[in-house]
């Protein structure tokens, strides 16, 4: 009943500004009907009053869009169908005025959108763009087996995705009364196997470009990349070479700026008041746990000044102090717009939200390396905020929410002593029934005795009577991700049908120290599932649940569901009913994922990752060693971690939901525990599995999560009748 209406709440993904009193919000929202996600816009002037368009926007065949520094350009990829013929064009717009058009469908495939290669930027001139995009499949008339020769894709997320490549984009803007002007298109020539991405043009030049070059490892494997930051890969200068005549593909040449042992994503550039030129990007540690504390670096790229230095402006926090700063976890990629300029400051400094704790914060970060934690204050400090653009300036557009009010989109103002101003820009409009639903609900974020750093973040309704629901402990996958304090459509749907919900963030999680990203280190299995019982039984002690058959469930997907499967089979007695999503039950069973070595790494066995050295040729390094296989020993250390042990143990009600195309876990996993349940002899608890053919891990096709939500509130309520 409540998820249709609460995923149809359009979430503020991104914002730009138009001008400097205009700024653009792109939202996206559920449309069940046509059963597909939409993205809409809406434009906001700001001044004394707030004004906005009355209505959101359809953004319809837009797939990206991109204004100019100047604002005096407008850049648009589009992509629209008809006749079962996918057609492509870039546009460039000056205000009311097409200024360059290309169709591009018999050029290149898919525009790339996603946050791990998309680019989109103008140069410093604002006469060339360039943009990422899926190259076609080269046409060798002289392979006989072209149609089969196995090329590795980018796995989870990016499915299909095999040749990102560059394209750049150049026009003369025409004279007042011209036509269009037919623009040229290039491709960038990479002379290596080496994945380009997240390109920049540089401030001197647009013959010099900035990039995030993802790397194949020696055996030919390119390793997953979606919510993975220890890649190979690293921040690349990219050297166009001149060209005669009218060519369509231009040569370059690399130089690799970063070292081998870190990984590193997302360059942005900036200038100084002197006019350097520097580069900032994030990096995490190469290898290890897939996800972990993030670090800032720049590095001087102005011409005359470039040593090849780079600077260190936020190092890694192992033990943050109880409430001190615990380190940078920041999305994949800092805002397309980073930068701000304070009126007496000492130049620019970058603002981009990262999560401290359960929740996600506003920190203000100068080049020097200051960190100043700009969020207010609005509830004791468990309001979840999103930075979405700067104006390069002194104003900043973020979104906020808690975990029981949808996204706020809001205005910051720095004033000349560096204190920021909060406007409210919009808020949504809700139905007035699920409005006062929602305002029956309270959350609130409690320690875990004796299990640091755990915490959970828990939803109930408000019950004068004292009464108590029954408790959904909600486990995050990765390990190594976190559950913040945000609105949640599945999670406030749950709790709008009468379940407290218990979302404990366990050793590991991102957040709290890179210490206790490291501690779960070769523990998985034992110390995160000795944290999520201990927050389940804190929720009793607490009086926010009760014990017994029928008050406590769990769900989980991914490791949340390798967690979930442990808990019922280590504790049996303790939980009722699982709803369990493409989980990892026998770790040894590596088959056919994207990321072989988190099976390896994050159980305490040794993976080695690195990339190309600094200024080095484009070429995967050698390995010390090769790369691991799983040996009979390997198999049985994992095994001694794997839920699959404990199903003969297993009394609660188990309910299944498995992605069949699912590249990060084999579907076979889930698949292989619901046989092994259903043929047990004792028939112990009622088992089922839905399977979802053509979804991928995170089940997020509209049907299919709809459907997922359902099913999951139904198996709950069948296993309390």
């Amino acid at each position: 009943m409540y998820y249709k209406q609460l995923t149809e709440i359009p979430v503020p993904r991104s914002a730009q500004f138009l001008e400097p009193n205009v700024v653009q919000i792109t939202s996206s929202t559920v449309d069940h009907i046509r059963n597909e996600k939409r993205m809409v816009s809406k434009t906001i002037s700001l001044g004394s009053d707030i004004i906005s368009t009355p209505q959101y926007q359809d953004r319809g065949e837009i797939i990206a869009t991109l204004t100019s520094p100047s604002y005096r350009h407008h850049a648009t990829l589009i992509e629209s169908k008809a006749s079962g013929k996918t057609k492509r064009f870039v546009e460039v717009w000056q205000g009311s005025r097409r200024v360059a058009s290309k169709d591009v469908s018999d050029i290149h495939d898919a525009f790339y959108t996603d946050e791990h290669l998309a680019s989109l930027c103008f140069s410093a001139s604002e006469g060339s763009l360039l943009y990422t995009a899926e190259a076609k499949v080269p046409d060798d008339k002289d392979d006989p087996f072209k149609k089969f020769r196995y090329v590795p894709q980018l796995g989870e997320g990016i499915a299909g995705k095999r040749r990102p490549t560059i394209y750049i984009l150049d026009w003369e803007s025409p004279a007042q009364d011209s036509d269009i002007q037919e623009a040229n298109l290039t491709s960038l020539s990479i002379p290596s196997p080496i994945l380009m991405g997240q390109a920049i043009f540089s401030h001197d030049s647009k013959q010099r470009i900035y990039a995030t070059g993802y790397e194949y490892l020696p055996d030919g494997r390119l390793l997953g990349v979606k919510f993975c930051n220890n890649r190979p890969s690293g921040i690349w200068e990219i050297s166009l070479l001149p060209t005669g005549g009218d060519a369509s593909v231009i040569p370059c040449n690399l130089k690799k700026l970063t070292p081998t042992n870190l990984s590193c994503r997302s360059p942005r550039l900036v200038k100084t008041p002197t006019g350097d030129s520097i580069l900032l990007w994030l990096s995490s540690p190469t290898g290890g746990p897939h996800a972990a504390t993030s670090t800032l670096h720049s590095l001087n790229v102005t011409p005359s000044k470039f040593t090849g230095s780079i600077a260190t402006i936020i190092d890694t926090v192992f033990q943050p102090t109880s409430s001190g700063f615990p380190g940078l976890y920041p999305d994949l990629n800092l805002p397309p717009s980073t930068f701000v300029e304070l009126t007496g400051g000492p130049g620019p400094s970058a603002v981009f939200h990262s999560l401290w704790g359960s929740r996600s914060t506003v920190l203000l970060v100068s080049l020097e390396g200051q960190v100043e934690d700009i969020t207010p204050n609005l509830d004791g400090k468990w309001t979840n905020w999103t930075v979405l653009a700067s104006d390069g300036h002194n104003r900043i557009v973020c979104t906020r929410s808690t975990p029981v009010s949808p996204a706020e989109t809001v205005l910051g103002e720095f004033d000349d002593n560096g204190r920021v101003q909060w406007r409210l820009l919009e808020k949504p409009n809700l139905d007035p029934q699920l409005e006062k639903g929602l305002s029956a609900l309270q959350a609130s974020v409690h320690k875990i005795p004796n299990q640091h750093p755990t915490e959970s973040i828990v939803i109930q309704r408000k019950h004068s009577s004292g009464k108590k629901d029954p408790c959904i402990t909600y486990i995050h996958g990765g390990p190594h991700g976190t559950t913040t304090t945000v609105f949640t459509s599945l999670i406030v749907a749950l709790a709008l049908e009468g379940y407290t919900i218990s979302m404990p963030n366990y050793t590991g999680s991102l957040g709290f120290g890179e210490s206790a990203v490291r501690a779960l280190i070769g523990q998985c299995g034992r110390k995160d599932v000795d944290d999520c019982i201990a927050s389940a039984r804190h929720m009793i002690t607490l009086g926010i649940a009760d014990e017994g058959p029928k008050n406590q469930l769990v769900m989980g997907g991914s490791h949340g569901g390798f967690l979930s499967a442990h808990l019922i089979g280590q504790f049996p007695d303790f939980f009722s009913a699982a709803v369990i999503r493409n989980p990892v039950i026998s770790v040894g069973e590596i088959s056919t994922s994207d990321i072989p070595d988190w099976y390896y790494t994050e159980f305490g066995i040794d993976f080695p990752l690195s990339s190309s050295p600094v200024g080095g040729e484009a070429q995967p390094q050698e390995r010390p060693q090769p790369t691991p296989f799983m040996d009979p020993a390997a198999f049985q250390e994992l095994y001694r971690s794997a839920p699959v042990q404990y199903i003969n143990a297993i009394t609660a009600h188990v309910l299944l939901q498995i992605g069949e195309a699912d590249l990060r876990v084999a579907p076979t996993q889930g698949v292989g525990f619901y046989h092994a349940l259903k043929g047990r002899k004792d028939g112990k608890g009622e088992v089922e599995m839905l399977s979802f053919p053509g979804e991928s891990h995170g089940l997020e096709g509209i049907e299919c999560a709809r459907v997922c939500s359902d099913a999951a509130i139904d198996w709950f309520k069948m296993a309390r009748a």
